[in-house]
């Protein structure tokens, strides 16, 4: 999948947009809106972007799993040349993976306190009024997209990123459906 960011002064242009490219095949899962004014997506029935998608917790999460794994290992590799003696391997290994634990979870903190890398570029314009619209295509959707966007100009293309995975997007289209089933 590959992320398409396209910024708007209309969130009814954007709605349009959206009922367009879902008549063209796409799902409402992988079309979603950033706005100051989430309660004005919401009255345009507007998928927003999740809070998870607004910060850097999955990008620090990492980065803390790997200065966790390299501490460590290299706690593990200092029991090994030191020698273990009498405590045994047992306290050495899950103090290794207690230091893991606490890597991930610390770098998950800090991703909390970061804005999005990719969204972060767009904060001067929300904060002006636009709207951003990010839409993930899979390949063979791409001509979709452009013919969509083509009959919209007051649509800004701003680039292109990785986008979600089939299977989070798979996830999130169940998500969708059974919260739509649920009584209100």
């Amino acid at each position: 999948m590959i992320r398409h960011y396209y910024l708007s002064t209309s969130l009814w242009e954007l709605q349009l947009v959206e009922r367009q490219l879902e008549k063209q095949g796409l799902s409402p899962a992988q079309i979603h809106v950033h706005s100051r004014h989430p309660t004005l997506l919401r009255r345009f029935h507007l998928l927003p972007v999740s809070s998870l998608m607004l910060y850097d917790l999955l990008y620090y999460a990492w980065r803390g799993l790997q200065l966790g794994a390299g501490l460590a290992m290299a706690l593990l590799a200092l029991a090994f040349w030191w020698g273990v003696g009498e405590l045994g391997w047992v306290p050495i290994w899950m103090f290794a993976a207690l230091v893991l634990g606490f890597c991930t979870w610390e770098g998950g903190l800090i991703g909390l306190q970061h804005p999005h890398h990719r969204i972060d570029s767009f904060d001067k314009a929300i904060a002006q009024g636009m709207h951003l619209m990010m839409v993930d295509v899979a390949p063979g959707q791409r001509h979709s997209l452009d013919a969509v966007v083509a009959r919209h100009p007051g649509l800004v293309a701003q680039g292109t990123a990785e986008g979600v995975p089939q299977p989070m997007l798979t996830f999130q289209e169940r998500v969708m459906q059974w919260r739509s089933r649920k009584p209100r």
